[in-house]
């Protein structure tokens, strides 16, 4: 219980640490930690941000090693062009006969970070979306803000 506190503890501080840069976008950076060793996953968009963020985490006391597994999705890689991939999960959203009104959904992307919002009105039609999004290649990670409000029948 204890190494669980432990290792809650490093990811707040990695990721408090990351936020003080202010050439990092963080929020494209995902961070955990298991006795002692960070991993970093996630998409930027330069190799030296690549590694300034590697070495941010080394900086927090307690860290014995860093798993870097961030990804190049900027200028420096051959990604595929955010509006490209807004385009084509749009239309897979669309597709998907479970989505009724995909207009309520809407997409943004960063070097293949994915922001999926709108308002789903069932935990199915949720997951439906969610689902279209990760068919997609191109796709690195997705911040899903999408929220469920169940409509109420017969109030």
């Amino acid at each position: 219980m204890a190494e669980r506190k432990d290792d809650q503890r490093l990811e707040n501080e990695v990721r408090a640490e990351l936020k003080r840069n202010v050439f990092l976008e963080p929020l494209g950076i995902q961070v955990s930690a298991d006795k002692g060793t960070i991993t970093l996953v996630g998409s930027v968009d330069s190799e030296l941000t690549r590694q300034t963020a590697e070495d941010m985490a080394r900086l927090v006391v307690g860290v014995d090693k860093v798993n870097n597994q961030l990804t190049l999705m900027g200028p420096e890689s051959s990604t595929r062009a955010d509006s490209e991939l807004e385009r084509e999960i749009t239309a897979q959203i669309a597709a998907d006969n479970t989505i009724e009104q995909p207009e309520r959904f809407h997409v943004r992307s960063r070097f293949g970070q994915v922001f999926v919002s709108g308002t789903a009105e069932s935990e199915e039609e949720h997951e439906s979306v969610v689902l279209a999004v990760q068919r997609v290649p191109g796709v690195e990670t997705i911040e899903d803000r999408i929220d469920v409000k169940i409509p109420v029948i017969g109030s």
